[in-house]
């Protein structure tokens, strides 16, 4: 009597399912109405089981809100100082959060330097160069930006790693005024990177030259306070969690930072695939994998044999009769 199962094959079937995530139903949101750091504690979404060899999500589709600014408390400061001759006055300037364009920002920044030094400058916007100038309006004094107590760097168009100070003499002149070294940059966030730690996998960043725990990056197309829709390139990402019970999600822009949604919500569809082995008997049909695996336990025992196979020849697996047992492990016939 052969004691083996015959003719047994194995296989990786691929299970998908649909995760549908809204912010609004969050149940912990770990930096408030910033809505960008947020947990949602489902119960067991994948469960630990052996037949499964992995897991990889794919983010379907998103709808995410433009509520987030480009001027934020982040980079909205800028510090100077007015110098004539030995007399040197320091002063901070803030520009209100918000969005901004060129001319706005002008605006902005013209009104913030006259209430912290109770003088006047001109920020001029050169349409041609994309640069700004700038001009004290008072004969004689010398505007200086401190560089190292200055955040607003990009808007004004300077190098976010440049060290020391600008110099910005008055000019009877505006058009020979001293221009910033660089276009006026207020794109803000270009890209959104979704991270989680329980589905994280061995994704790369240049941020941190090394994995991390991104699974996926949207790339922002609609106007301020618009919708960016997105809807999947078909990529996968592998997840080291063989147990997901919970689903943490944050979302940064392309320099890490954290993103202020000033509450608004957003929404992800992803898909959870769950790769597992699976035992096919070529005469039977499918077959259980932890009962095949009693099966040739028992055929190196003496009788009796387990209940479940008391009556079965072991030539002759018949699984409709195995699965009356119940086990988590079964897989039910139609």
């Amino acid at each position: 009597m052969n004691s083996q199962p015959a003719m047994i094959d194995e296989h990786i079937i691929n299970e998908s399912r649909l995760i549908s995530l809204n912010s609004k139903y969050a149940t912990d949101f770990l930096n408030g109405s910033k809505k960008s750091s947020v947990v949602f504690d489902f119960n067991a979404i994948a469960s630990k089981d052996n037949s499964i060899l992995y897991h990889t999500i794919a983010i379907q589709s998103a709808e995410i809100s433009g509520a987030f600014y480009n001027i934020t408390d982040r980079n909205n400061v800028f510090n100077f100082n007015r110098t004539s001759g030995a007399t040197t006055n320091n002063h901070f300037g803030t520009i209100p959060i918000g969005n901004y364009t060129a001319n706005t920002f002008k605006v902005a920044f013209e009104t913030a330097f006259t209430q912290n030094s109770a003088a006047n400058c001109v920020l001029t916007f050169n349409t041609t160069t994309g640069k700004y100038q700038l001009t004290d309006t008072q004969l004689g004094f010398v505007i200086n930006i401190n560089l190292d107590r200055t955040t607003c760097r990009l808007p004004l168009g300077i190098d976010a790693n440049a060290p020391g100070q600008l110099d910005f003499p008055y000019a009877a002149n505006p058009l020979s005024a001293t221009f910033f070294p660089f276009p006026a940059d207020f794109l803000g966030v270009t890209k959104i990177k979704v991270c989680s730690n329980a589905l994280a996998g061995d994704n790369y960043d240049s941020v941190s030259l090394n994995t991390s725990t991104l699974i996926d990056t949207i790339s922002i197309s609609a106007v301020p306070f618009g919708l960016t829709i997105y809807n999947s390139l078909g990529r996968e990402s592998f997840v080291k969690a063989r147990r997901i019970d919970e689903i943490d999600i944050q979302l940064t822009d392309q320099d890490d930072n954290e993103i202020d949604f000033n509450n608004a919500n957003w929404t992800f569809t992803i898909i959870l695939n769950s790769h597992r082995r699976q035992m096919f008997s070529k005469e039977e049909g499918i077959i259980n994998f932890r009962k095949m695996l009693q099966v040739e336990e028992a055929a190196k025992k003496p009788e009796p044999l387990p209940v479940v196979l008391k009556e079965l020849p072991l030539e002759r697996v018949n699984i409709k009769e195995e699965i009356e047992v119940e086990s988590d492990d079964d897989i039910l016939l139609g």
